[in-house]
């Protein structure tokens, strides 16, 4: 069994974490850190837990106790925090702070599992989760990356799920720069598969009002055959467990509650085509988690994880 801990406090990441290492047969979760609700009963601030956990929240963590602990803002992975976490317990940071760092220098390793997923399998003590649009867009491009196919200027449109969006509109449009952390996540993923890579990245990003779900369109010109790019994206991802490419445009609802990334490609005139589509708090977010816990300890990819 893995000893688990969770810092993070009452968040909508804490919950769905929670949600997950409660019913995983390798975790025994040992405690959830959160000073502002400590001794407060985790399913009385998070009602979505009721019935599933009597667990109360601590105010101070337990290094001794755990084997793992899980980051989940960007307060819990501040260097002081991490200053106090004995090395041999395994970290897996949730947090966007160590996502372009060097691994020589942060000891984080960058936690997908597509592209590092025999280094988190050995010697590996720290992982960073990717961003979630980063995640949909390097799933729709690392094949091609990795047969150093991108040359031209690519183009990407997201659209991701908001609860908090607006219920009376479909979609609005959302300023690119709030996700220029992600998109340089996304190049500096991308330059290391391709070192030749340095074209520009023009992103279109959307909110929607639906609860969970996020759908990326990559374009690009380029004059190979779909059925060829097909092949080798099947090729790349064929002994991966949650990446499949599919004859049809995905749909989020395909998608949403699994950790699954589902891929399509097609053409338009010139331009290749690549949609990618996951569930942004599940594979774009803890689900990932999971997942980098499981390879950390040697267990198969999909425990836990078969929503």
């Amino acid at each position: 069994m893995i000893k688990t801990g969770i810092i993070g406090g009452a968040t909508a990441t804490t919950a769905q974490l929670l949600r997950l290492l409660l019913h995983h047969s390798d975790v025994d979760l040992r405690w959830v850190c959160d000073n502002k609700h400590a001794c407060q009963l985790v399913a009385d601030i998070m009602p979505m837990l009721a019935g599933e956990t009597t667990m109360q929240f601590v105010d101070q963590p337990e290094w001794q106790d755990v084997d793992l602990v899980f980051l989940c803002d960007e307060d819990t992975s501040h260097p002081d925090v991490l200053a106090h976490i004995p090395q041999e317990v395994k970290v897996i940071d949730l947090s966007s702070r160590y996502r372009l760092t060097d691994e020589q220098d942060s000891g984080f390793t960058y936690g997908l599992s597509e592209i590092n997923r025999r280094r988190m399998v050995h010697d590996c003590m720290r992982v960073a989760c990717p961003g979630e649009v980063a995640m949909a867009l390097l799933l729709a491009l690392v094949p091609l990356a990795k047969n150093l196919m991108l040359n031209t200027d690519l183009h990407a449109t997201v659209v991701v799920g908001n609860a908090q969006a607006t219920t009376g509109s479909r979609v609005t449009m959302v300023d690119p720069a709030c996700y220029d952390g992600q998109i340089q996540e996304l190049k500096r993923v991308l330059s290391t598969m391709q070192t030749s890579f340095h074209s520009p990245i023009h992103l279109t990003a959307m909110h929607a009002c639906f609860a969970r779900g996020l759908l990326a369109t990559v374009y690009f010109k380029s004059g190979i055959e779909v059925d060829m790019v097909r092949q080798l994206f099947e090729q790349y991802y064929d002994d991966h467990n949650f990446t499949f490419v599919i004859d049809h445009e995905p749909l989020l609802c395909d998608v949403a509650g699994t950790n699954k990334c589902l891929i399509h490609i097609s053409r338009e005139g010139e331009y290749l085509r690549v949609t990618s589509a996951i569930d942004n708090q599940l594979k774009g977010g803890v689900g990932t988690a999971v997942h980098a816990m499981n390879l950390l300890f040697g267990l198969h990819e999909r425990a836990g994880l078969m929503l």
